[in-house]
């Protein structure tokens, strides 16, 4: 791989170097002696390259992606494998370690959906909806008293997946996007709310009468009313238009 004479920075194949604009002695050269400038490819240059990608100078987004995952999945296995021995070594067993453990496989799957799964949508959705649902049976099943994850964290976890996809779906299915993604965003925050207490409601067993919710749902919602009247108004107004200048 050749390098920069004036600043010692590798520059590959580049004509000049991208620090401190220095043309590459390779290119100058066989131009001077009137020669095709060609470079021959060094150790670690050649097809395939030190890590088996191809040799370019940019590499493409998913190849990017790819190595960020498995960056990121060494760096999860050689941390977990560590709180794992520790935990082992010091309290001759294995008990606070299943909290990191299950946090790093969370993340583990999460990466995986965004990093290498783009190209799948239906595979990376399903991924990250399931994600945080065994996550959260998890840490039930760890703590000893999983009553509380599958009757109150699971259905508010199931709660806010179905809202957020329904705000996901509106938002991509509306031709004109700005203060209506935020209106949705603001009546989906009321609905969990809702929710949240009704399923507080029932897994603590008191009777249901919506409180708290009610008064924050009846402050979220006319807010989200206003964000759309004027979404809807100034695309047909033309006075609005300009004044807001969209």
């Amino acid at each position: 791989m050749p390098y920069c004479p004036d600043c010692g920075v590798e520059i590959g194949q580049a004509k000049r170097c991208p620090l401190c604009g220095g043309e590459n002695p390779r290119f100058t050269n066989a131009t001077a002696s009137g020669d095709k400038p060609t470079l021959r490819p060094e150790c670690g240059d050649q097809e395939g390259g030190l890590l088996g990608a191809d040799n370019e100078e940019n590499p493409s987004k998913t190849e990017r992606q790819k190595a960020a995952w498995e960056i990121l999945s060494v760096a999860l296995a050689i941390t977990s494998a560590t709180v794992f021995l520790i935990n082992l070594l010091v309290a001759k067993g294995i008990s606070w370690s299943l909290y990191p453990l299950a946090s790093f496989m969370f993340i583990w799957f999460w990466a995986t959906a965004f990093l290498l799964l783009g190209r799948r949508p239906r595979l990376q959705a399903l991924l990250i909806a399931i994600a945080p649902p065994i996550f959260l049976l998890s840490l039930g099943f760890i703590i000893g008293k999983g009553a509380w994850a599958w009757r109150l964290a699971l259905p508010i976890c199931l709660l806010a997946e179905g809202i957020a996809a329904i705000i996901g779906l509106l938002a991509r299915n509306t031709r004109r996007k700005g203060l209506n993604i935020l209106a949705f965003v603001l009546a989906g925050c009321a609905l969990l709310c809702i929710g949240i207490e009704l399923f507080i409601d029932i897994f603590l067993e008191n009777p249901i009468r919506p409180g708290w919710s009610v008064v924050t749902a009846l402050a979220l919602l006319p807010i989200a009313v206003f964000l759309l009247y004027i979404h809807h108004r100034v695309a047909t107004s033309t006075n609005l238009h300009r004044l807001f200048k969209l």
